[in-house]
């Protein structure tokens, strides 16, 4: 049951970003590729098994020809939402002119569109030498073959791949937004990416907690049934044997990420004091190094599901969205004040009643959203996909939820997604404020383009948005 769930939500993914490249594609943006050369990376990583694949042009600005390469499995790739037989032949002459065959034995052009029908063999045979060889039908591949190949494997790594295809869906989402602006559009265009400001350091230590001792101490003074299902659990079951409660934090290759001071904050009980050290956080932005740059953005995620939790707002432990609680034990409604062009009040928590029988919960709606962090140009920003979610207990999910959720998203609109957006920039503006760490993690302001009056929150009906707006700024 659940193969055949993740399966189809990889068609799905997989046709969504095909569509949005073509789209961006058919504007004149044919430099999308650029956004998403390190995105693929885990996705090739485990379709061909490569576990060396790197960016080359981190190696060397724009490496011409190709984009990826395992130069230990002697495998490259050139990443293009280009489709023509003319690209291919530029490719292929480029990686021949450029003597890449003394380096890789395989191109594959991966093509981010859809793929032509069929491509001249003979048109690039003009092009190649006894040194290396190029099969159209098996190196020029698109996304289709990528979701073929991903359908044979084990399924914890087709959740992973899908993991990845859903981050790649969300940096094309953001790039298209962010390149609206110089794109004429009959329509306001509103962008769902708001700008941050990093944190200045990132602190790091190495672990010494003895797994074993750690569990075994778990089961005995927290109740913890079983085995720790990762290392990052394991950690957290340290922490909160000596009464750190924190999130603020990754672990990766046995060393503990904090944007916070280690020394000065309760994750010192884990780690070997005298390892600590400070780095500026452009050593884990600007790095070459992809692993580096996904601790940096593990990192603002953990650091915002601290910032949040404060303000009873959840993060799902599972599928890492965050879900707005009720404030208190017995609470039927949560509403939150905000201010977009005029101060308004957004329900985000509501308990439900069977109709048939008014004395039982039917479930609880909670509003929630998805953050992706991603760099575009010299900035960071988070890309903000508003939701609903249903649950039964406040946090497990309802069996009706995506029936629940489909007939919500039914109701809804462009400047209803657009409000919600807005209020999500607002309060996680509000969430990161904090005097006493000025030079920590800040959301500012949303990135907009042509906006309009329709950008106004409006009151609406009973469906979970703005219940109304209050007058003269405070509550009515």
């Amino acid at each position: 049951m659940r193969q055949l769930e993740v399966e189809n939500q990889l068609r799905d993914v997989v046709s969504r970003i095909i569509v949005q490249v073509e789209l961006a594609t058919s504007q004149g943006r044919t430099d999308i590729n650029l956004a998403l050369e390190d995105a693929f990376i885990p996705i090739l990583k485990s379709v061909y098994n490569l576990p060396h694949l790197v960016n080359l042009n981190r190696k060397q600005k724009n490496f011409p020809g190709i984009d990826l390469g395992d130069d230990h499995d002697r495998v490259a790739f050139q990443i293009t939402s280009t489709t023509t037989l003319e690209k291919v032949k530029f490719t292929v002459r480029q990686f021949m002119d450029r003597a890449y065959y003394n380096t890789f034995d395989e191109l594959f052009i991966l093509m981010l569109g859809k793929k032509q029908s069929s491509y001249s063999q003979a048109s690039v045979n003009v092009l190649l030498t006894d040194k290396f060889a190029f099969n159209c039908k098996k190196h020029i591949i698109d996304l289709g073959d990528i979701l073929g190949q991903v359908t044979a494997l084990r399924l914890a790594a087709q959740e992973r791949v899908l993991s990845e295809f859903k981050r790649i869906l969300g940096e094309v989402d953001a790039y298209i937004s962010f390149s609206s602006e110089s794109i004429a559009a009959p329509t306001a265009v509103t962008s769902n990416l708001q700008m941050i400001r990093l944190p200045e350091a990132v602190y790091v230590a190495e672990l010494t907690i003895d797994d074993k001792k750690v569990i075994a101490q778990g089961n005995a003074k927290l109740n913890y049934g079983g085995k720790a299902r990762s290392r990052k659990s394991v950690v957290k079951m340290a922490l909160l044997l000596n009464s750190v409660e924190t999130d603020a934090w990754v672990c990766h290759d046995n060393k503990l990420f904090s944007f916070h001071d280690i020394e000065q904050c309760g994750l010192i009980s884990v780690v070997d004091a005298g390892s600590v050290e400070r780095l500026n956080v452009s050593d884990l932005a600007d790095s070459p190094e992809l692993d580096n740059v996904n601790i940096l953005k593990q990192l603002l995620s953990a650091e915002t599901r601290e910032q949040l939790k404060q303000r009873r707002v959840r993060m799902h432990s599972k599928d890492g969205f965050f879900f707005f609680g009720s404030t208190e034990e017995g609470q039927l409604e949560r509403r939150e004040t905000w201010i977009g062009k005029r101060t308004a009040i957004r329900r985000v928590f509501e308990v439900k009643y069977q109709r048939k029988d008014p004395s039982k919960v039917a479930h609880q709606k909670h509003f929630s959203f998805d953050l992706t962090f991603t760099k575009l140009g010299d900035d960071w920003y988070a890309q903000i996909v508003p939701s609903w979610y249903y649950s039964y207990d406040g946090y497990r999910q309802s069996r009706w939820h995506d029936e629940l959720l489909s007939a919500q998203k039914r109701l809804e609109h462009n400047a209803t997604v657009r409000n919600m957006v807005r209020f999500v920039a607002y309060f996680l503006s509000g969430a990161s404020k904090n005097e006493d760490e000025d030079h920590g993690l800040r959301f500012l302001s949303l990135v907009e383009f042509n906006v309009q009056n329709a950008d106004e929150a409006e009151p609406v009906d009973d469906d979970g948005e703005d219940v109304a707006h209050v007058a003269g700024g405070t509550a009515a």
